[in-house]
């Protein structure tokens, strides 16, 4: 848990100014952002209405919008609307039927988890002590060709650490709104590419590929990393609608994190690594002498108190902590390994397994990682929390919401028929160019352009604010970088 003891750390004051100032000079562009888009659209909106006010005037009626393939709702020949979402609201592949829980646990949790990561960011010390005082550290016992790698995107932080700063902050920021804005869809899906993307660079960079690499890795101080997990639930994410209609993706969730929990639980009884004993040598071994030095990280009193105590009672009874540890990891494990049989035969056994988890999870979470965020260069909250949100996930994937079958669209009010860019038109048959035939030239022209505006939904329009949100921290970045 880098970071957790820094203090304030040694920072240049006039850094700690440009980076403040920085911030608060693209938080106006990103309320800019909003503003402009929000303007846009209302425009749109109401530039569309009084169109279809001077057609209804000039007596065209709703039978010229169905000419133009359009009923007179608003909504196309085939029944759906500019966003491609019928009037039950489901797309074209069923997407909207109504968010899967474990898919909308995982969107939620994590955007939450990437909004906070980047208001963490932009704590004053940050800009210059996040090289040195969090992902050095962490290098510098991994060996040297990833001490290589990780130097070269510190060496590029500290040449820039006002726009890395800021940066840092926005992306997470952007990454966290477009995720809890988008329910479904293919913004849906590409927030979680890009949260798996960062998360990506993050691990790699900002962790120094989760300290796998480096020796003492344990479950109980964050291996593999916390952004580990933000990658694997953004790639979930990203993943079709359909796979979250079925249990069989629940399951392999909770195969795969059966497995890790199980090797954890070998790795943490693998002797000679220091975790059987409380003190070795009159010195505190070594799960005692990183919760001691958590417990020095500014915070507050009654929780450096509580990582005290179970110091005190990790010294006195080493064994019995560890081998409580590493029963739990390893019976959790393997129930969820066998996931698929307990759904059926007891299901009872895996929901205890899952609550027995959850308790450890928390329970490491504030004894042992001291909640990850304190002293000023915490930069999340640590693995216990977002691993413990792939878990819950997984095991509400089990029993996915099945999809409803599309019923008739009330609004059509009557039967509308669309074959190879046709439409057929009470009272005579009209022939149009449906949007395939009419290409992309079509689509880019100023009413077309107005008419897609008008037809967004506001959370599209919040997922294009978000997009420009992580642009505004990665074009500086670039700039600055090249």
């Amino acid at each position: 848990m880098p970071g957790m003891n820094s203090g304030a750390g040694a920072h240049v004051a006039a850094v700690v100014a440009a980076f403040r100032a920085a911030l608060i000079h693209e938080g106006l562009l990103v309320l800019l952002v909003f503003g402009l888009l929000g303007a846009v659209w209302a425009a749109a909106g109401g530039r569309l209405s009084g169109d279809s006010a001077a057609a209804a005037r000039r007596g065209a009626g709703p039978g010229a919008a169905r000419a133009a393939g359009q009923r007179a709702d608003g909504r196309g020949a085939d029944g759906r609307g500019a966003d491609g979402r019928g009037a039950d609201g489901r797309g074209a592949d069923g997407e909207g039927a109504g968010e899967p829980a474990a898919r909308r646990l995982l969107r939620i949790g994590f955007g939450l988890l990437w909004i906070f990561d980047g208001l963490l960011q932009a704590q004053p010390a940050m800009a210059l002590g996040l090289p040195s005082q969090v992902v050095g550290p962490t290098a510098a016992t991994s060996p040297r060709w990833v001490q290589h790698v990780v130097n070269w995107g510190s060496a590029t932080w500290s040449a820039h650490p006002v726009q890395a700063g800021a940066a840092a902050v926005w992306v997470q920021v952007g990454i966290g709104i477009w995720l809890m804005a988008a329910p479904d869809g293919p913004w849906s899906r590409l927030a979680g590419l890009a949260s798996a993307g960062w998360g990506m660079v993050v691990w790699i960079f900002g962790e120094s590929f989760g300290g796998i690499f480096a020796p003492g890795l344990t479950w109980l101080f964050g291996a593999p990393g916390a952004v580990s997990f933000y990658c694997v639930a953004g790639l979930l994410l990203a993943l079709p609608d359909r796979y979250w209609r079925t249990p069989r993706l629940g399951r392999a969730v909770l195969a795969g994190m059966g497995a890790f929990l199980a090797g954890m639980a070998v790795l943490q009884a693998w002797p000679g690594r220091g975790f059987w004993q409380g003190v070795v040598h009159g010195r505190p071994a070594t799960l005692p002498g990183m919760t001691a030095a958590m417990a020095q990280a500014p915070q507050p009193g009654f929780l450096a108190a509580w990582v005290r105590a179970f110091t005190g009672f990790d010294e006195a009874h080493g064994f019995a902590v560890n081998l409580f540890a590493v029963l739990i990891l390893a019976a959790v494990g393997v129930i969820l390994l066998a996931a698929r049989p307990l759904q059926a035969a007891r299901p009872g056994l895996l929901r205890a397994a899952v609550a027995c988890l959850a308790v450890l999870c928390l329970a490491d979470w504030v004894l042992i990682e001291d909640f990850g965020f304190f002293g000023g260069l915490g930069t999340d909250p640590n693995s216990m929390i977002p691993m413990l949100l792939l878990v819950v996930a997984g095991y509400l994937a089990l029993a996915p919401r099945p999809v409803m079958a599309a019923g008739p669209d009330p609004a059509a009010g009557g039967v509308t028929a669309a074959a190879g860019g046709m439409t057929a038109v009470s009272g005579g048959v009209t022939a149009v160019a449906g949007p395939a035939a009419a290409g992309w030239l079509a689509r880019v022209r100023p009413a077309a352009l107005r008419q897609a505006i008008a037809g967004a939904s506001a959370r599209s329009l919040v997922c294009a604010g978000a997009v420009a949100v992580i642009m505004l921290g990665v074009a500086p970045m670039a700039a600055a970088a090249g």
